[in-house]
């Protein structure tokens, strides 16, 4: 629980996964596939696009519109420029599984404060 899994981790998963299915990949097939998935995903967000997986989330750019904001650190006012940022918003199925966590841990009741 709340493991922080990497890159690595993320392809040997994969591979793990794939193997139960009879498919054989080596890391450095998934390692270049998924370098590849992003690559998409990145020349998409650059030009704009967004990318839609349907049930798992969908990457795209939001435009931020130019405002105030203050520097903590010098207590002073600053103005941020409008841009764009990159959104992203979970699909059915990453909702279903947080879904299963939380009533996993919780026991699906909402604990308040």
């Amino acid at each position: 629980m709340n493991e922080k899994i990497i890159k690595p981790g993320v392809v040997k998963r994969i591979v793990d996964s794939l193997k139960h299915k009879d498919k054989n990949y080596t890391q450095e097939d998934i390692e270049t596939i998924l370098s590849a998935f992003w690559d998409v995903v990145i020349d998409a967000v650059s030009n704009g696009d967004s990318v839609n997986l349907n049930g798992y989330a969908t990457i795209g750019t939001k435009h931020m519109a130019e405002r105030k904001s203050r520097n903590v650190a010098e207590n002073k006012e600053m103005i941020l420029p409008e841009h764009y940022r990159v959104y992203f918003k979970s699909g059915s199925k990453l909702n279903q599984a947080a879904l299963l966590f939380t009533q996993k841990e919780l026991g699906g009741q909402e604990k308040n404060g």
